[in-house]
């Protein structure tokens, strides 16, 4: 018994009228509005003007792609010849002190050269 009640619950009708079921199924494919559903001049017109309106939307959003990716390769142009100087530096520091550590090593052998005399 108590499954049968829950089964009518179940396949009850909608209680909406056909006013309403009709004015939500229009609405929920899409439907234009009122002047697009006439047609004629009025009809294009707005068509032409919601395409130009978008149109130029995409515009400026490319155009504020294009000027990001810019700056963005800039700012990665700009760090990488910051870390070449920097590597730069350290390789003309590790060259001076290879110089050093020759001259000393040279002074050393000269030295002992000297010492074993």
């Amino acid at each position: 018994m108590a499954l049968r009640a829950g089964l009518q619950v179940l396949v009850r009708p909608s209680r909406l009228s056909y006013a309403a079921r009709r004015f939500y199924s229009d609405f929920d494919h899409g439907s234009s509005g009122a002047i697009r559903q006439a047609g004629g001049a009025f009809s294009k017109k707005e068509q032409a003007q919601e395409d130009q309106y978008f149109k130029r939307l995409q515009q400026e959003q490319l155009d504020h792609l294009r000027e990001e990716a810019t700056k963005h390769h800039e700012e990665e142009i700009e760090a990488h010849e910051d870390a070449i100087h920097d590597l730069e530096a350290q390789i003309k520091r590790h060259r001076d002190m290879m110089q050093r550590h020759k001259t000393r090593l040279d002074e050393h052998v000269s030295d002992m050269n000297k010492d074993k005399k």
